[in-house]
Formats: C-alpha cells, structure tokens, sequence
C-alpha cells in the first residue's frame, strides 16, 4: 500500500507527448473499424498498456453493438468462461455442454444461421497465462474466423507470436499495429504479487493466524509444535525439518492425535492452505518445514501465548 501512495503522488513523465502518441493511435479507430468488416481481425503490440486504448475505442466506437471484453489478465479467466458469456449472454442459451469444443460447435452453428448476429469481441492480453494454451488459442482462433464476430486484442509478451502455427495464424487473419502507449500496466499487474511484499512477514503472519482460526484447537496445537521445533533449530544451517515419524511421537505425548492417521488428514489440510511444505531426504525421509521465516514465526508464536 505504501508503494503505492508513493507512486500515486509521483508525476507522469511526457504526459504532454504521451498524450499525442494516444491521440494518433484514436485516429485510427475508423481504419480499423472498417478493416474489421473487410474480414481481418487486429492484434496491438509495443510498450505500455493498451487497456485505456482499447477501452477508448469500445466507449467512442462499439456504443451501439453487441460487444464482448475479455480481461486476459484475470487471474480465473478461462476460454470456458468466455464460451460461456456469448452463448448465455448473446445468444441468450440456457443449458449446459459437454465440452468447450461442443459449445463452440453451437455458437458457430448459430452464426452461421443468423446473418443478423453480429459480436466484437475485445481481449486485453491475448498472450496471458491463462489464455496462452494450445487449446485456448485453437478454440479462440477458430471462434474469430467466423464472418461476423470481429477480435481485436492486444499482446505484450515479447514471444507471444510463438503462440501461433500457420494454421492458427490463418484463421486468426491478423492485421498488425505497433501501439506503443508508453502507459503503466497498472491494472494489468495489480493480480501479481510483487516481489517486493510477497515475502513480507506481516502479510505471511496475518494469512497464517487467519487460516489457523478457523481450524479446531488440535490442528492449532499440532501447528505450533511444528513451529516451535522449528525456531529451536533456527541456527543449524542443515536443519532439513522435522521427520513425520519424530513428529507424530511427538503429537502423541501432546495427545494431540491418537494415530498416525489423523496426523496425516491434518497435515493434508495444512498443505491445502500452504502453510507446510513436505520433502524427501536423500534417506527417503519425510521431513516437514513451514515456509516462512524465523521472525515471522517468533511473531507467530508470540501472538499465539497472548490468545490462550
């Protein structure tokens, strides 16, 4: 949060020439409009976020039509889902499929019936984690080949074009513009962690007492064993973890669990939440560690003694 006050509050270098460079991109909302219709669809490329470009032109050009914007950069987006806006959402379908592959069957059957259907569909970074796939890419570029839907999309990854075969790149039918915005990728990256606070120990600290409240006093008692056995061993610089065997032995005179069972289900549920990390020592033992740091689990700790 505080990176990002003290960003909010810096000045935006070339606002005045990066406001001109926007303006000539606008220019071409009309050329692209209409090589849109001539059966081409438009990918965005170059430095800078294209969302505020892209955004500009479905506000001052796709007002009146029946459009569709995907947000690549979501963290759940799936090609699913946006299979599953235009069928419910466009075509007004209510009913469930079988298979992506089924559904864009039925989408392009549709089209293909109705020559009044008309849909453009707008994909902030087609080249994102979530979209980038083999399967993805097939089902997009076959969708985008139909007459009346139009795509534009932008890119950002330098090796995004490897995405695409020939054939791919066929039915895609790309035409190419160099956009470069020079814009922060503000909303792009706000669903990243940043390397600078995703190991920070409060954030680590707060996710740990908020997991662990909400299991039962046993699960807790187990957790703290672990993390204390783990701060006693803070200077061995060999320290592997704590073996399951010596753990369970210990939970056991604890009476914390009556089998080794239950020490396994709770462990399960731990490793759900990612609050330990299991790994085989070159013996084949099992050795359990939690992966924080020392300070954040001496806080831990400390925090916990206050409750009880």
């Amino acid at each position: 949060q505080t990176l990002h006050d003290l960003l909010k509050k810096a000045p935006l270098a070339y606002a005045a020439e990066i406001k001109e460079l926007n303006q000539q991109h606008e220019s071409l909302f009309s050329k692209w409009m209409l090589q849109l219709h001539l059966g081409f669809n438009i990918v965005l490329y170059g430095l800078g976020s294209k969302r505020d470009l892209l955004e500009k032109f479905r506000t001052s050009v796709l007002q009146d039509s029946v459009h569709l914007v995907v947000n690549g950069y979501f963290p759940s987006i799936t090609v699913r889902s946006v299979l599953n806006s235009i069928t419910e959402e466009v075509l007004d379908h209510i009913g469930t499929f079988r298979s992506p592959l089924d559904q864009l069957e039925f989408i392009i059957k549709r089209f293909k019936e109705d020559s009044s259907l008309e849909l453009y569909i707008l994909i902030h970074n087609l080249d994102s984690q979530m979209l980038r796939g083999e399967r993805s890419q097939q089902i997009l570029a076959q969708l985008c080949s139909l007459p009346s839907i139009y795509l534009i999309a932008s890119i950002d990854h330098i090796n995004a074009p490897l995405m695409w075969d020939q054939a791919k790149l066929s039915l895609y039918n790309w035409l190419w513009y160099e956009t470069t915005t020079f814009s922060p990728y503000v909303e792009e990256t706000s669903y990243e962690n940043s390397l600078l606070v995703q190991q920070s120990g409060s954030l680590a600290l707060s996710s740990i007492t908020h997991v662990l409240r909400s299991l039962t006093l046993n699960a807790r008692g187990i957790f703290r064993l672990l993390a204390q056995y783990q701060l006693e061993n803070k200077d061995n610089p060999s320290y592997p973890g704590l073996s399951f065997q010596d753990f369970y032995q210990q939970c056991r005179e604890a009476f914390l669990v009556n089998s080794d069972l239950t020490l396994r289900a709770q462990l399960t549920e731990f490793r759900d939440h990612k609050l330990i990390r299991t790994k085989r020592g070159a013996d084949g033992v099992e050795y359990l560690l939690i992966p924080v740091d020392d300070s954040t689990l001496t806080d831990f700790l400390e925090k916990e003694d206050e409750d009880v």
